[in-house]
């Protein structure tokens, strides 16, 4: 599973000399299918034309590199739809994704925004899968399914001592009518009593799993009269995270459920992001707890006022960042304002993540039409703990 602590240290690395190339490689797109496929034609041009750009004394030692991903890129179809490599002279990370990434090659600090725009957009959540048989919960994240926690009771009528079913037909009349009656009662009584202890169960331990495991987003999947039933039953601090209840046949495994409830997943996200976005734009005229823009985000976080730092995930741009105390701005300077040194010229997306764990941040990465909102204001704003006039 791949996590924000699984780049920490690239985050905190201080090394200037990372290539960084995120990729789709999604093998069920028609360009992706051809020999050679599409991205690594893109890429092939891009590493070129970024040899171009780089000073004489350093292209030499990143040639080397540079033939090191070619040829790891021409032997290897990566077995995913997203691949990320971070490599150097003594570096070399790749990281396979489920899910696409955009198209992107850095030289300098390691960008990691890619890698931490899909854990943020693919967030892992909790689906309890429910019938009158079984209780499963599988977690589900970056397109991926496991079983995490399973609870199964078999409703095996031949241990009990009375059947369901036409009786036999020698019993005497008025016998065969009040045994069967009496039997069919004691007998729905029954699995109406093992119906609500699995269902009870299951609520309970997905309430459970959750706040262990941190997992802020559960769905009930199952036919309507189970899932309706366990939803009933949830504790209050599971309920809080309903996100949805998704009509599922009793019989369907792990891979159907997991593809009827990751479009449900994705929209509640997205219904999110929009929210998010639409309050920080609506906040931020009035000075009332939020700012938008490059400018403003940058000076609050280097008072350390930011919350939540919400970003278009396909941001970009460039920043002047001071070579010996760190300092970020957007405005190009002759010397550090802080601190008089030099600045040097770099990606924002290649600080920006470091930037905002430095000064206590989270960062939001938003896309679809949250991301087109956000894009109108130059694709970033922030959430602030306290405002200054």
């Amino acid at each position: 599973m791949l996590s924000h602590l699984d780049v920490s240290d690239l985050l905190n690395s201080p090394r200037r000399d990372v290539l960084s190339i995120a990729l789709d490689v999604d093998p069920t797109k028609p360009e992706n299918q051809a020999e050679p496929p599409a991205y690594r034609i893109w890429l092939r041009n891009e590493l070129r034309a970024l040899l171009d750009q780089l000073p004489k004394d350093e292209r030499k030692r990143i040639k080397e590199i540079i033939g090191r991903v070619e040829a790891f890129i021409e032997q290897e179809r990566p077995q995913g739809r997203g691949l990320a490599i971070f490599a150097a002279d003594d570096l070399w990370r790749v990281h396979v994704l489920p899910v696409p990434l955009r198209n992107l090659v850095r030289f300098g600090r390691p960008d990691v925004l890619p890698l931490l725009w899909a854990a943020d957009e693919y967030e892992p959540y909790a689906v309890l899968a429910v019938n009158r048989e079984r209780a499963v919960l599988l977690i589900a994240y970056l397109g991926g399914t496991v079983v995490a926690e399973a609870d199964v009771l078999e409703l095996d009528t031949r241990h009990w001592r009375f059947k369901s079913g036409r009786p036999p037909t020698f019993t005497k009349a008025m016998g065969t009518g009040a045994s069967r009656g009496t039997e069919r009662d004691t007998f729905e009584a029954r699995v109406e009593d093992h119906l609500r202890r699995l269902w009870s169960g299951a609520a309970e331990g997905a309430d459970r799993w959750l706040q262990e495991a941190r997992v802020d987003r559960l769905i009930i999947a199952g036919p309507e009269e189970a899932a309706s039933a366990v939803r009933n039953l949830l504790p209050p601090a599971a309920r809080a995270k309903l996100v949805a209840v998704v009509p599922v046949p009793g019989e369907a495994d792990p891979d159907e459920i997991h593809r009827l409830t990751m479009r449900v997943a994705l929209d509640e996200e997205h219904r999110r992001e929009r929210a998010l976005v639409e309050d920080l734009l609506a906040r931020a005229p009035a000075g009332a707890g939020t700012v938008v823009g490059l400018g403003p985000a940058l000076d609050a976080l280097a008072r350390e006022q930011v919350i939540t730092l919400v970003v278009d995930r396909d941001v970009d741009g460039q920043v002047h960042r001071c070579t010996r105390c760190g300092f970020v701005t957007a405005d190009p300077r002759p010397s550090c304002p802080v601190c008089g040194g030099p600045q040097e010229h770099t990606g924002l997306t290649q600080v920006l993540p470091l930037l905002a764990r430095q000064n206590g941040a989270r960062v939001e990465t938003v896309s679809g039409e949250a991301a087109a909102q956000l894009r109108a204001h130059g694709g970033i704003g922030a959430i602030l703990r306290y405002s200054v006039p």
